[in-house]
């Protein structure tokens, strides 16, 4: 008697380790399935963003309208009619944001310029950054290519980083983080970098002096007062010429050390695509003129 209560009690205790095992298996199986689902949905999530995407540009390339953006006055009127568009397109929410690509200045065109070098590490000096001058030498490094000697040891931390250009925000990033480690200073985090830099290939400082954002203005033209930089950047359109922006002769004179222009058309494109939990965002600057994008940046 006693050994079939054991027997029973061993049956028990095994169908007990099966019931739990086997459940185990089922839950990974349905936790895997689930992963498989997300991922499957998330593959579909970004086949749907670049269709969006492809969409937008080709709206460009085939839009007429665009044709008659000749001038400063045409494009303002463009950027403040079109500047920002919300669409839903069945599931999915699109948020498209059009602005000029030209009111920042290109961090690109650094080596190039001294007097563009002399304005930032004034400009970081103003925000209390310890080492401004090393902080542009890693700057300009990244810009310089492969050489034998660099200013700096960026590329003995970080060899695979690309050295002919910057090319992002994210590029730019990795290097305010390399000097954050080796000089202690954070301060250089808290400069307003969105507000000043874009990342062209091409090695030239032009602006479109309708567009420039108040932040870069300040840094142009050290002492500016913040309000005046708020009120120069809202000309949008109005100006055609230097003589038209309310300065003084010699905050001019030194504005003229800087490609500035009238009129570029040349739009930043900012696309925020949202459905459910998931959102992606494309930028890119596109050329009216040329009519073709370029510079994407796709973060999800």
């Amino acid at each position: 008697m006693r050994d079939r209560s054991e027997r029973r009690g061993v049956a028990l205790l095994i169908t007990l380790f099966f019931i739990i095992a086997i459940t185990a298996a089922v839950g990974v199986s349905l936790m895997n399935l689930r992963k498989s689902g997300e991922e499957l949905h998330q593959a579909r999530f970004l086949l749907q963003s670049g269709a969006v995407v492809d969409d937008v540009l080709a709206l460009m390339r085939g839009a007429d309208k665009l044709g008659a953006v000749t001038d400063a006055e045409s494009l303002n009127l463009f950027l403040l009619t079109a500047g920002f568009i919300p669409l839903e397109l069945k599931e999915l929410l699109v948020k498209i944001e059009i602005t000029s690509a030209m009111g920042h200045i290109n961090i690109n065109a650094l080596k190039a310029s001294k007097p563009f070098q002399d304005t930032l590490i004034a400009y970081m000096n103003r925000f209390n950054v310890q080492d401004a001058l090393f902080m542009s030498d890693l700057l300009i490094d990244c810009m310089s290519g492969y050489q034998d000697i660099y200013k700096t040891g960026i590329f003995d931390e970080m060899p695979e980083l690309y050295r002919e250009r910057i090319v992002s925000k994210r590029h730019f990033d990795k290097i305010v983080d390399f000097y954050i480690r080796e000089r202690h200073d954070n301060a250089v985090a808290k400069l307003p970098w969105k507000d000043l830099l874009r990342f062209d290939d091409a090695n030239t400082t032009v602006l479109d002096a309708n567009y420039i954002t108040p932040a870069l203005w300040q840094m142009l033209i050290p002492g500016l007062e913040e309000e005046r930089a708020i009120e120069l950047s809202s000309g949008g359109g109005a100006y055609s010429s230097l003589e038209d922006i309310d300065l003084s002769p010699e905050r001019k004179e030194g504005l003229a050390t800087f490609n500035l222009s009238f009129y570029q058309p040349t739009v930043h494109l900012d696309i925020e695509i949202v459905e459910n939990n998931n959102s992606a965002n494309v930028a890119f600057d596109y050329d009216l003129t040329a009519k073709k994008g370029k510079h994407f940046e796709f973060g999800i």
